[in-house]
């Protein structure tokens, strides 16, 4: 497992500055609320929060929200986000904490917010700690957590790690698959761990999720030969049956063969949708397998499929930006 970071800030061993743990233990929705950090655990409970009728200020010492993630969802969620009402301080380093007038008085960046409560969300830590895992000879490193291969075992051949300790993924799914293909080999058979199809959910709202390599990364690693297509659910008739038109899904293909590279997505039901994006990516699939196979009419999964057809220059329901090349 892991446990929350706690940064070394002046007054940040008040009582009311909770992790997320204490946040779910309070008895009350508090009336405003500072969370510190907006990764993906600050941006949810901002959401839920700001739901509940909190007044929240979220304070990122990065230039973004969800930072880790796709340039395009973090700006899109910000813009989400402020409409809703939420304060958003990006570049901003908490400085000193405070206690006054019976809450907090939070000081960042030569500003000041008055809260209730803060929720800190800056990371989270691999519990590799008082183990014994050195008197056994399991290397670890305290920051990253428990070296282990594509198989999770460890530099001890018959100890696997798994999980958070493990320093992979943070995520549920991904310690379930991890201690399956653990199990499968120590029982001698042989499984690896593929991370390329890691499914990653943000349950905001709206919600994000996302597969594969974000845009940024695919042009790092493939230069110009990259393409994108985005189709908004503006125009996706389930969407607008639902009136939750809010955001858009993104492909993302090398454009030399059509590899499907990448798959993001904001908006309704997309944390349920991104299984698409997960079983093409696992069986390395093509853009023109995704935007040429047929998608249900009307549902939301038609967009995954319409977001390829963008990204080829041959979509029928938003206007092309290029005219797609003719084939012989």
């Amino acid at each position: 497992g892991s446990f929350p970071l706690r940064p070394p800030i002046e007054g940040i061993d008040s009582d009311k500055c909770v992790d997320s743990t204490g946040l779910l233990a309070q008895q009350e929705v508090p009336k405003r609320i500072v969370i510190l950090g907006g990764g993906i655990i600050g941006c949810e409970f901002a959401s839920i929060l700001q739901r509940f009728g909190s007044e929240v200020t979220i304070v990122e010492m990065l230039p973004a929200l969800i930072p880790m993630e796709d340039a395009d969802a973090s700006k899109e969620l910000l813009k989400q986000f402020k409409k809703r009402g939420i304060a958003v301080h990006l570049d901003a380093r908490c400085d000193k904490i405070e206690e006054a007038d019976g809450g907090l008085r939070v000081h960042f960046g030569g500003e000041t917010v008055d809260a209730d409560l803060m929720l800190v969300a800056t990371g989270r830590g691999p519990n590799v700690e008082n183990l014994g895992l050195e008197e056994i000879g399991v290397e670890f490193d305290p920051k990253k957590g428990i070296a282990a291969d594509e198989h999770r075992r460890t530099t001890v051949e018959h100890i696997y790690a798994v999980g958070d300790c493990a320093g992979y993924w943070q995520l549920a799914h991904t310690a379930f698959r991890e201690g399956e293909v653990a199990a499968e080999n120590a029982l001698g058979h042989e499984a690896v761990v593929d991370n390329r199809g890691v499914p990653r959910p943000i349950y905001t709202d709206p919600e994000v999720a996302a597969v594969g390599l974000t845009e940024q990364e695919a042009r790092e690693q493939y230069g110009d030969d990259v393409a994108t297509g985005m189709f908004p659910w503006a125009a996706n008739g389930r969407a607008l049956m639902q009136n939750e038109t809010t955001g858009w899904v993104k492909s993302i293909h090398e454009s030399h063969y059509g590899e499907l590279l990448g798959i993001v997505m904001i908006g309704p039901h997309v944390t349920d949708l991104i299984e698409a994006g997960v079983v093409a990516l696992d069986a390395e699939a093509t853009v023109e397998t995704v935007a040429d196979g047929m998608a249900a009419h009307p549902t939301l999964s038609e967009a995954v499929k319409e977001a390829g057809l963008v990204a080829l220059g041959r979509a029928i329901h938003v206007p092309n930006k290029k005219r797609a090349p003719a084939r012989a």
